[in-house]
């Protein structure tokens, strides 16, 4: 039952403080709770934008790099082919 009784009291003297409270202190309060609360979320959007652009950037280049590869790979293999397999006749 105490216990029940203290949160009780608690209750109501948080109540009271705000009940009590001028215009300046809900105004002084007011501003302080918008002032923190963009600079959080803007900070975390970024956070996330950065993450999510590297990891694009990652994932392009390495698509980009793989299309490169693929093309040496082509150009040389052609090239070999071209050399040693077809031209087999017009050897010495």
């Amino acid at each position: 039952m105490a216990i029940e009784s203290q949160s009780g009291l608690a209750k109501l003297a948080t109540d009271t403080i705000r009940v009590d409270a001028t215009s300046a202190d809900i105004v002084k309060a007011a501003k302080a709770k918008a002032a923190a609360r963009p600079a959080a979320k803007g900070f975390s959007y970024h956070a996330k934008s950065i993450s999510y652009h590297a990891k694009a950037a990652i994932a392009i280049h390495s698509f980009y790099f793989s299309i490169a590869g693929g093309v040496i790979i082509g150009v040389a293999a052609y090239h070999l082919v071209n050399k040693y397999w077809l031209n087999k006749d017009k050897c010495c």
